[in-house]
């Protein structure tokens, strides 16, 4: 089984979304890939936050049990791929060796409806009201959903 490894900063928010997404996509696909996360500058085994607990859990995923990991305390050697929550991540995650073939950045797409919506990264929703997360959530539903199409 591949892996890969959603990266962010605080591993409160984004990254445990993304990878509860991911695990409940590809499992309903079928495919041999498993998902995990870390953030850069993590406090290692805090939970996740509370409106990303909430945000999940609306499309009945759960992320009551999970806690953060630290990026260097992650061994690196049994992902596929890396995937940054923003070009910053996936910065990092080049300037510590990873090779740049297998680092991704996961985008969201525009708003069709808004033609001046050009904006592609996932926002991070820390600190925000329980809509910041569920549209951060939506944002990486639809990313998820291209990074799997591509696998």
């Amino acid at each position: 089984m591949k892996k890969v490894l959603f990266v962010c900063t605080g591993n409160t928010c984004r990254s445990p979304m993304a990878e509860v997404i991911f695990n409940s996509l590809a499992e309903e696909r079928g495919l041999d890939w498993r998902a995990e996360s870390a953030g850069v500058a993590a406090v290692g085994g805090r939970p996740a936050s509370p409106n990303a607990i909430a945000a999940v859990a609306e499309i009945g995923l759960d992320l009551h049990t999970y806690t953060t990991r630290f990026l260097p305390m992650v061994d690196l050697n049994e992902y596929s791929l890396f995937v940054g929550l923003g070009e910053e991540h996936a910065d990092i995650l080049r300037s510590i060796g990873i090779p740049s073939e297998l680092v991704r950045v996961l985008y969201r797409a525009p708003n069709a409806e808004d033609i001046y919506d050009l904006r592609m990264d996932i926002v991070d929703p820390y600190g925000g009201d329980l809509n910041a997360y569920r549209k951060c959530r939506d944002d990486i539903i639809g990313g998820v959903k291209a990074l799997i199409a591509t696998l």
